[in-house]
């Protein structure tokens, strides 16, 4: 996939048992996006290697409401990361000497310093922010001198409503919703929920050991992640280094859930309509001059990233109207449909991706569709 995405890895040894137990104990107690679970695995075991990165990307975890499982999430991450400490009042005296001995940070609450203007909210507030990148210190007078303390380290953070913006930029955002009637999780008994997760430790601090050699080499000389901003990408390179050792095949999800988040977070529709203008020319069948809407939203949606985000008729409309295609009366074998056309796209993909309109993705030899598979999706 390197030589498509603009991410080059190389591949070592790795342990796939213990990213699916992260990820398959998160999912048990949690739900987030579908692009969430994969980054919020690889956020947990980052944890254990604090000495190995330059950047320690921040998790920011909000909701414009009460009851969307924001404490239960950093419960999970709690039991799971290292050194891991929960809570919601600090002051920046406890905030520095904590980080001495390099926490995970886990704050609820996280609101109210957006509110706050008092001298020891901004100060707090300013402890944080200079915890982003490793070997951060504040000064403290002590006796005639003055110390310093580290404060780097991992960090989440939950609010209702918007973190103060010097967080939220430091952090990946996941935004929380209360989970519908179909979506279940398992009862959270803490005393259960602690003994497995403390086993998954275990097996955590053993993948650390055995890989921490390997996951500094592909933080250190990786590729750059070319299709983020630089502090983005900066704030996912930790995990794309972790996931490279520990499941290099999933790289391409984690490409998609660097995508989307990051478009989340900063508002960016235009980015997500043009990352589907470029799945729509992947998937497009090479022998089809024009495609139903329904067709052609099947095939986005079997792209998982994008089942997640619930394009409707009208929201394909809206995202494509910028680039001038728009659905039209088409004619599809003997049928006149309400369809898009293949020229209109073509014209769309080489204005606005200066390439042209050939596709990787053909239907098959029997005339079924051929699979899609999510490397060329984001090729």
């Amino acid at each position: 996939m390197a030589e498509n995405t603009g991410i080059s890895w190389a591949h070592h040894s790795w342990n796939p048992s213990t990213l699916t137990k992260v990820e398959q104990f998160v999912r048990r107690y949690v739900v987030i996006q579908d692009q969430a679970y994969l980054p919020v695995s690889l956020w947990v075991m980052a944890t254990y290697l604090p000495r190995v990165f330059d950047c320690y990307p921040y998790l920011a975890i909000r909701s414009s409401i009460k009851r969307c499982g924001k404490t239960r999430l950093l419960e999970v991450l709690e039991l799971l990361s290292r050194r891991a400490w929960r809570g919601t009042a600090v002051t920046s005296a406890t905030l520095f000497r904590m980080m001495a001995a390099e926490p995970t940070l886990l704050l609820d609450e996280v609101e109210n310093f957006k509110k706050a203007r008092s001298e020891s909210g901004l100060a707090v507030l300013a402890v944080l922010n200079a915890g982003h990148r490793k070997g951060a210190t504040v000064p403290r007078c002590e006796g005639i001198g003055v110390a310093f303390y580290n404060v780097g380290g991992f960090k989440a953070f939950a609010a209702i409503g918007d973190l103060p913006d010097t967080l939220a930029d430091r952090s990946i955002l996941l935004e929380m919703r209360r989970k519908r009637a179909d979506q279940e999780t398992a009862r959270f008994l803490f005393g259960m929920a602690k003994v497995e997760a403390a086993a998954l430790a275990g097996s955590l601090e053993k993948w650390t050991a055995e890989n921490e050699a390997a996951v500094k080499l592909s933080y250190e000389t990786g590729a750059d992640i070319e299709f983020l901003s630089d502090r983005d990408a900066d704030l996912w390179r930790p995990l794309f280094a972790v996931c490279e050792v520990a499941a290099p095949d999933r790289l391409a999800d984690l490409q998609w859930s660097a995508r989307v988040l990051s478009a989340e977070k900063e508002g960016h529709e235009e980015l997500l309509a043009l990352q589907l203008l470029e799945v729509i020319r992947t998937i497009w069948p090479s022998n089809e001059s024009n495609l139903a809407t329904a067709d052609l939203l099947a095939r986005v949606k079997a792209h998982k990233a994008w089942a997640a985000l619930d394009i409707s008729p009208r929201l394909l409309s809206n995202w494509l109207r910028p680039f001038d295609v728009a659905p039209r009366q088409v004619r599809i074998g003997e049928k006149t449909v309400k369809g898009y056309r293949r020229s209109e796209f073509q014209e769309a993909w080489s204005h606005f991706l200066g390439i042209g309109g050939e596709t990787k993705e053909t239907t098959s030899a029997d005339g079924g569709e051929a699979a899609i598979s999510l490397e060329d999706a984001v090729a």
